[in-house]
């Protein structure tokens, strides 16, 4: 229980008020044994027995008046676990808010999560109170500091977003906060639907997170109001992937993805709406479990129509945010892979996965090059570089760097001087091969299966990645960022901060005895294809893009000032010169990034339109599951956390004043006492007449005996007053 007037509970001894005029009432009244009068009390001990308990209540009651009165004025506060932490008003209160589509969700009223946790915390810091507001949403993961609670409340960054919330890194952006800024005892409210694809709980970062907060020297106290409720019915969409064709005539290839539920009825047909350039097409999609996938599916196209955008919607259900998606068509770039090795026999796996497709139609090109053949190579149109040898030279790697500064992908595997035994030289963008670990067999301890190259599939299955085993490996050195580690700690697969591409350092090869990634075959094909999707992406005429993908998440400053100087600005530059094509209106043109539609800027040198992009909400956005309460325990070990739960519409109030019970309770406590110290109806003569005697005294004398015994009964409420 918290209180807002702490500060009165000092006065609880007070209490004690009634039990101490009690005791200097005895110590003033001496008792004188007569023997007369013992003989009576002794007599009379029924009533005696009695008159002592009710002395002990009207004490009692008296001590209840105080302490109600104490604790309303202290104005105390109680709701679920909030009610328990402790009080006090704090320097700085910071809100972190989850604005992913799944706080969309919506409840009673049609209110969503995200305006009912609003509303709450609203009401609950107007009556806690702050002299500092900061916000940190999930979208911009930005501090934003407010004069007034209202105008945090209102402001546009408190809206939905289509982007997914990253948790682990919104505390790491309060820890930053609270560190440069060393505000006083602080506050830290965190609303969230506990979705596990939010939350990360297997991110090492969560460690990180608790120990910079338990080092802190102010007091920071963490409320976590929480809407973990799942929608009765709920249906989502998803483009998988669209291009134009001409054969049998100009049209879409529009394939996607339906997935339901809740108590959705498997079997039943799902309308979905297709949207071309004004055009509408209907599909009905039977849902023969709980996710259909809808490949090739052909859409007429109007003349020689070559590029478009369009849009694809199921019917409205309990989250709006889930409905629609976006999408962009051209004519497909071509699949052209190069594979730079120095060692064919021992990258023949990479060449084989490199040259099938997913769809098994589209045409795939692998030029495989010497290190000895480079002066031909022409990287313009390639969708990835695959480098198997040596790392570039100083004649090589300008052209190497202009490509990934385009967007190109680059993939290294360990050269076979490396492996087999030779030391090599050479540096890409800061990293280098180190040194060669042969016969030490490693497992992969942990990846990165939310994102990049080792994600989980659209389903929601994650890749098995756990399965490979490494009997050898390449130590690397420099800075990158680890999405697949090794047991022991050294990286399997690393990825280097650029402005602009993808630069990815694998440090076991596909030979045979080295590793079981050719073995395996699933994690290396799914690797290398989604690196070919993303060259495609920067070479083609349309682009796709993850709501929230800024593309900067760690620009390397040496890699940026050289892509400016090319001439090419950077991705975040390109995309605050966004335009609106379709999607939400009313967005700002600052929150382009974080909303699903289709967006496109024009080049201010050249006036050249670029690529249209579709931007749509992230696949683990759509995974449903949420966090158990050891998980969630777990991440806060350690930490002053107190937690709500809460539903969308709900109308109670997560923190309330509950002065009025102590009130009430002091009411009743003074109706108690002064019925305690009514007098006693004496006995009736008649009822004197038929109650036996048990004093020994003849009838006559019962009256003077009932006198004796009113009398003793006054002497004690005297002495208890």
């Amino acid at each position: 229980m918290s209180f807002l007037q702490i500060g009165m509970l000092a006065a609880l001894p007070l209490v004690l008020l009634p039990v101490i005029i009690h005791l200097i009432n005895q110590w003033r009244y001496q008792t004188k044994q007569w023997g007369a009068m013992m003989f009576l009390l002794k007599a009379n001990k029924m009533a005696r027995g009695y008159a002592k308990l009710r002395q002990w209540l009207i004490m009692a009651a008296r001590m209840l008046v105080i302490a109600g009165l104490i604790f309303a004025i202290a104005r105390p506060l109680a709701s679920g676990l909030l009610g328990w932490s402790a009080g006090g008003r704090p320097d700085t209160t910071i809100l972190l808010l989850d604005r992913s589509p799944s706080m969309q969700q919506a409840g009673r009223g049609g209110q969503s999560k995200l305006e009912t946790g609003r509303r709450q915390i609203a009401d609950a810091l107007k009556t806690l109170g702050s002299t500092h507001w900061v916000l940190i949403d999930s979208a911009t993961m930005q501090p934003q500091s407010f004069e007034s609670l209202e105008a945090m409340i209102d402001a546009p960054s408190t809206d939905g977003t289509s982007a997914a919330a990253d948790i682990p890194g919104m505390l790491q952006a309060t820890v930053d906060y609270l560190n440069n800024n060393q505000p006083g005892a602080s506050e830290v409210w965190l609303c969230s639907d506990l979705r596990s694809a939010d939350w990360q709980p297997d991110s090492g970062r969560w460690k990180a997170v608790r120990e910079a907060f338990a080092k802190m020297p102010q007091t920071v106290r963490f409320h976590l109001v929480a809407y973990p409720e799942s929608a009765d019915s709920d249906a989502s969409i998803r483009v998988l992937g669209a291009r134009r064709t001409q054969a049998e005539g100009n049209a879409v290839l529009l394939s996607m993805q339906v997935s339901q539920s809740g108590t959705v009825a498997s079997g039943g047909m799902m309308p979905v709406r297709i949207e071309i350039d004004g055009a509408t097409t209907e599909l009905n999609v039977e849902m023969t479990g709980n996710q259909v996938t809808v490949r090739d599916y052909r859409v007429p196209l109007a003349g020689s129509v070559d590029r478009g955008w369009g849009k694809v919607s199921i019917p409205a259900d309990s989250n709006a945010a889930d409905n629609e998606a976006y999408f962009v068509f051209a004519d497909p770039p071509a699949r052209r892979v190069v594979l730079v090795t120095d060692d064919r026999e021992a990258s023949a796996a990479i060449e084989i996965a490199a040259a099938i497709s997913p769809d098994g139609k589209s045409e795939s090109t692998v030029e495989v090059m010497a290190p000895e053949t480079l002066d031909s190579l022409v990287l313009d149109d390639a969708a990835v570089l695959i480098w198997q040898a040596a790392l570039p030279d100083d004649e090589i790697s300008p052209a190497v760097k202009r490509y990934v500064d385009g967007g190109g992908q680059v993939l290294f595997f360990p050269p076979s001087s490396l492996s087999g035994g030779l030391d090599v030289e050479g540096e890409f963008l800061g990293v280098s091969w180190q040194s060669w670990v042969g016969d030490e067999k490693a497992l992969v301890e942990n990846w990165r299966g939310d994102q990049d190259l080792l994600a989980a599939t659209g389903s929601g299955v994650g890749l098995p990645v756990g399965q490979l085993e490494i009997n050898e490996h390449a130590k690397l050195g420099g800075e990158f960022t680890q999405l697949a580690t090794l047991s022991g700690g050294d990286p399997l697969l690393v990825r280097v901060p650029t402005a602009r591409g993808g630069v990815y350092f694998c440090t076991a090869t596909a030979a045979s005895g080295q590793s079981t990634l050719a073995s395996n075959g699933i994690v290396l094909y799914v690797a290398v294809q989604r690196a070919i999707r993303q060259g495609l992406d920067a070479i083609g005429q349309t682009g796709n893009r993850v709501a929230g993908s800024t593309g900067e998440d760690a620009v390397d400053e040496d890699a940026s000032s050289e892509s400016s100087g090319a001439g090419q600005g950077s991705a975040a530059e390109e995309m605050a010169q966004w335009r609106q094509i379709a999607g939400p209106t009313g967005v700002l043109s600052s929150e382009y990034t974080y909303q699903a539609g289709v967006y496109q800027a024009t080049n201010e040198t050249t006036e050249k339109e670029q690529p249209l992009v579709a931007v749509n909400r992230s696949v683990p956005e759509d995974q449903r599951d949420t966090l158990t309460d050891s998980q969630l325990s777990n991440l806060f070990a350690g930490l002053d956390y107190s937690r709500v739960d809460d539903s969308a519409g709900g109308l109670e109030g997560i923190v309330q004043e509950i002065w009025r019970f102590f009130l009430i309770l002091m009411i009743a406590a003074m109706l108690l006492e002064a019925l305690l110290c009514i007098p006693r109806r004496r006995a009736s003569a008649a009822a004197i007449v038929g109650r036996p005697d048990v004093s020994g005294f003849k009838k006559s004398d019962s009256r003077s005996a009932d006198r004796t015994t009113a009398g003793s009964d006054r002497t004690k409420e005297t002495s208890a007053a």
